[in-house]
C-alpha cells in the first residue's frame, strides 16, 4: 500500500502545481490526470481527490501556517516545495493518516523528485513543528473578524465582505463552515426502474446501513459514509439511479412536467435534470435539449441510455440562436438552469472560490437576462418557465427575475410553496423566501440553489 500511496501523493502534487498555475476546473483536471496516470487501487484514486480538494478547500489557512513556521517567505518557495508543504500540513490537520506516515511519505515524495537534502530537511522541520504544536497552532487575529474568517475558513476576503453585508457575522461563519464541509453523496432513484423504498431497503441491508431517505425529495437517498466508487454500486449500470443533490432534484418537481408536453431544457449539461424530466413524465414527454459543449451532450445521451429513457432531441450551440433555426413555435415548459458563479456549490467544488471575481456576478447577470429574454417568446400562453441557478448571489437570482418581469409584463411570478408542501410538508416552507425557492448549505444541509417559477399569462 505504501508504494501506491506514494504514487497517489505524487499525482496530487502534480495536480496542485498544474491547478495553481492556470486554475483549470479542478474536477476536469483530476479526471484528466487520473485517466493519463491510472492508479489500480480505488483507495488511491479516492486519496488523490481527497488531498487535492482538501488543499484547495483550506488553501489560505495552510499558507498562513507555512508563513508562520517557515523562515523563507511563501512567495519565495518554488511551486513544488510549497505544494508539498500544503499536502503535508493538510494531512496532519484534516485527515486520520498517522503523523509518521505523513512525514515519511512527504520526504519520499521529495526524494523521488530529486530535491536536495537541505530542502527535504527544511520541509521535514516545518511539518515536525506543526505536528508538535497541533493542539495549539497560531491563529489569525480575532480582533479583525472578517480577516480572521477569511484565513481560518480560506475564502477570499472580498467574498467574505460581500456575504457579511447580507448575512451578518454569526450566520456568515455558519455559511463558511458549511461551505467547507464535505457534502454527502445523494442519489435520485429512477422510479421507472425501482422504487425508493425497495432500493433503500437493499442498501441498508446489504451495502450501507447508514443510507437514509432524503428529507426533501421523494426520490432521493442520502448515502452517508459511502466510500466506494458510485459506478460500482449495484444498480448504477442498470439505470436504477443517478447522482444528484437534493436541492437540484427539487427543480424537476418545481417544473412539474407532464406526459405529452413539449419541454425545453435550455442548458442541459450532462442531462441530470433532463433525465429527471423524462422520469417524471413516465418517459412520455417530447424533450428538446441544448448545450454549448459536445462532450456534455455525449454524456447526456449515455446517461439516457443507461437509465432506459428515450433520448431527447439534442442540439449543440447557443439555445437562443438555435431556436431561431428550428420550426418549434412554443413549448409547454422551459427549464433554464442558467450558467452562474456556482457559489452555492463551493462545498462540492472548492476551486470555485479562487476563480471567481467581483465582476463575474454583474457579467453573469447580463448573460442570464439575455438567455431568459431570448427564451421567453418560445413559451406558450399558460406555460411555465423555471429559472434556476446554483448561486447564492442576488445579482444572478432575484435581480435577474425582477429586471425580466419589468420588461415582460405578460409573465408573472408564482410561489413554489404549494409544490414544496406536497413534497416535504412543513419543511417546504423553510425553502421559501418571498416567492422564490432558496436553499442554503448552512440552513438546510443542501447545496445552495435558487429557483423562480414564471408563468406566461398572455
Amino acid at each position: 500500500m505504501a508504494n501506491s500511496l506514494k504514487d497517489a501523493r505524487a499525482l496530487s502534487l502534480r495536480a496542485l502545481i498544474f491547478w495553481e498555475k492556470d486554475k483549470p476546473p479542478l474536477d476536469a483536471l483530476l479526471t484528466h490526470l487520473l485517466t493519463q496516470n491510472p492508479l489500480s487501487d480505488k483507495r488511491d484514486r479516492a486519496l488523490v481527490g481527497e488531498l487535492v480538494n482538501g488543499v484547495v478547500r483550506h488553501l489560505l489557512y495552510l499558507d498562513f501556517l507555512i508563513e508562520r513556521f517557515s523562515k523563507v517567505p511563501l512567495h519565495k518557495l518554488d511551486p513544488e516545495v510549497k505544494n508539498a508543504l500544503r499536502l503535508g500540513i493538510y494531512q496532519l490537520l484534516f485527515t486520520k493518516i498517522p503523523e509518521r506516515a505523513v512525514l515519511a511519505e512527504t520526504l519520499k515524495l521529495l526524494l523521488k523528485r530529486r530535491r536536495a537534502s537541505w530542502i527535504r530537511g527544511f520541509v521535514n522541520a516545518i511539518l515536525h513543528r506543526i505536528a508538535e504544536k497541533k493542539a495549539n497552532l497560531p491563529e489569525p487575529p480575532r480582533a479583525h473578524p472578517l480577516y480572521y474568517m477569511s484565513i481560518k475558513y480560506s475564502f477570499p476576503e472580498w467574498l467574505i465582505i460581500k456575504w457579511f453585508k447580507r448575512f451578518g457575522l454569526e450566520e456568515l461563519e455558519r455559511l463558511l463552515q458549511a461551505s467547507n464541509s464535505k457534502p454527502p453523496l445523494v442519489i435520485r432513484v429512477n422510479p421507472l426502474r425501482v422504487s425508493r423504498e425497495n432500493f433503500l431497503k437493499y442498501l441498508q441491508e446489504e451495502v450501507l446501513p447508514s443510507a437514509e431517505p432524503c428529507k426533501y425529495s421523494p426520490y432521493g437517498i442520502v448515502l452517508k459514509e459511502f466510500r466506494g466508487e458510485i459506478a460500482e454500486l449495484k444498480g448504477f449500470e442498470l439505470g436504477w439511479f443517478s447522482v444528484q443533490d437534493s436541492a437540484s432534484q427539487l427543480a424537476g418537481f418545481l417544473l412539474d412536467p407532464k406526459p405529452g408536453e413539449l419541454i425545453l431544457d435550455a442548458c442541459a449539461g450532462v442531462g441530470g435534470k433532463t433525465s429527471h424530466i423524462a422520469e417524471l413524465t413516465n418517459n412520455q414527454a417530447e424533450i428538446v435539449a441544448f448545450d454549448l459543449y459536445e462532450s456534455r451532450l455525449k454524456k447526456l445521451k449515455e446517461n439516457f441510455r443507461r437509465l432506459g429513457l428515450r433520448e431527447p432531441k439534442v442540439f449543440k450551440g447557443d439555445v437562443v440562436e438555435g431556436l431561431k433555426r428550428l420550426k418549434i413555435r412554443s413549448f409547454d415548459k422551459i427549464l433554464l438552469d442558467a450558467p452562474c458563479s456556482g457559489t452555492g456549490i463551493i462545498r462540492r467544488h472548492p476551486d470555485i472560490k479562487w476563480v471567481r471575481r467581483k465582476k463575474d456576478f454583474r457579467e453573469n447577470f447580463k448573460k442570464q437576462l439575455h438567455l431568459l429574454s431570448g427564451l421567453a417568446p418560445y413559451l406558450k400562453k399558460g406555460g411555465k418557465l423555471l429559472y434556476a441557478t446554483c448561486s447564492l448571489e442576488p445579482e444572478e437570482n432575484e435581480e435577474v427575475i425582477e429586471t425580466f418581469l419589468e420588461k415582460n409584463p405578460e409573465f408573472s411570478l408564482h410561489s413554489p410553496l404549494p409544490i414544496l408542501k406536497k413534497l416535504c410538508a412543513e419543511r417546504g416552507e423553510t425553502l421559501i423566501e418571498g416567492t422564490f425557492f432558496k436553499s442554503y448549505p448552512h440552513r438546510h444541509g443542501l447545496d445552495g440553489f435558487f429557483s423562480a417559477i414564471l408563468i406566461r399569462d398572455a
